[in-house]
Formats: C-alpha cells, structure tokens, sequence
C-alpha cells in the first residue's frame, strides 16, 4: 500500500511539472477592472484553432504544435457567491509564432493571430466568441516577452478593450 502512495505521489510531481514548463501564468493589475481578477496565461508550443459550431457559433481548440504559443487574458468579474447567475468573464485569445521577434499589426490585419474576444455571462444574445477586426496589436520578442492590444467588437459589449505586458527591465 505504501507503494501505491508513493507512485500516486510521483505521478502526480510528473503531470504538475510537466504543466510548468509549457503554461505560464502572469496575473495582470493594469488594465483589469477594479471589480476582478485578470490573468494573463502563455501556452508554449500550442496552436489556436478556431472552429464553428452547427449554429454559425464561433469556438476553439487548443492543440500541440512546435513553433507557436497561445496567448490567453482572462478577465473575471468578482461576484456575491449567492448570485446564481451573476458570474461574468472576459477572454482575449490569440496565437504567436515564435519565430516572430517583432509584430506590428491593425484592424484586419490581427487576424494573423486569429485574435478572438470572448464574453460570458448571463446576457440572452450577447454572449460567445468573437473574432476581432478592429485594433492593433504590437508585440516584442527579444530578450522577453512583450505585448500591447488595443481592440473593440461592436458585436457585444464589452469592458476590456486593452491588454498589455510590459518588457521586463
């Protein structure tokens, strides 16, 4: 029995530290509401697909691939626990080659990254995923990682409109 323990033990190291070394999670305060928590998530060697459902309705996958990283910002309203239908969230969503040291890109032009804009929450009509054509989007890869995107959708409301990580100095 003591055996078993210790396999469970060392499988569960395993599968915790192979997350570490392809996700990297950054919490974000700049441009995140006063009202929630942001996070800002980086998968290494994963790809974006974009996909539509039976209903014309905009989802994604997220799979393996060498040579690109998903870049996922995620914005959640904080709500009173007893409020069955009060959870509200935002997600920004978009695919970098790592090969791209520098991007500067606008309006159309960000669908290179196949850049989305998710809503969710208890809003009948307006909520799902939504690719982005407005905006731009600068982004530096040289000694690190950094970023900045300025978008809007006129398909749904929306309370992030800008996602930013700075250089590390």
């Amino acid at each position: 029995m003591k055996r078993i323990g210790i396999l469970f033990s060392l499988l569960l190291l395993s599968c915790a530290t192979q997350k570490q070394s392809n996700v990297i999670d950054i919490p974000i305060q700049k441009e995140c509401p006063l009202d929630g928590l942001c996070t800002l998530s980086v998968f290494n060697n994963k790809q974006l697909i974009l996909l539509k459902d039976g209903l014309g309705g905009l989802y994604y996958d997220i799979k393996e691939n060498k040579g690109t990283s998903v870049i996922h910002y995620q914005y959640n309203k904080t709500t009173q626990a007893n409020l069955q239908d009060g959870h509200y969230r935002e997600d920004v969503i978009f695919e970098i080659k790592t090969s791209d040291k520098s991007l500067n890109l606008s309006d159309a032009e960000l669908q290179q990254t196949k850049l989305i804009f998710g809503r969710h929450c208890f809003c009948k009509g307006q909520t799902g995923y939504f690719q982005i054509t407005k905006g731009s989007l600068q982004l530096h890869q040289q000694t690190s990682f950094a970023f900045d995107l300025e978008f809007e959708t006129d398909k749904v409301p929306q309370l992030i409109r800008r996602v930013s990580l700075p250089q590390k100095k």
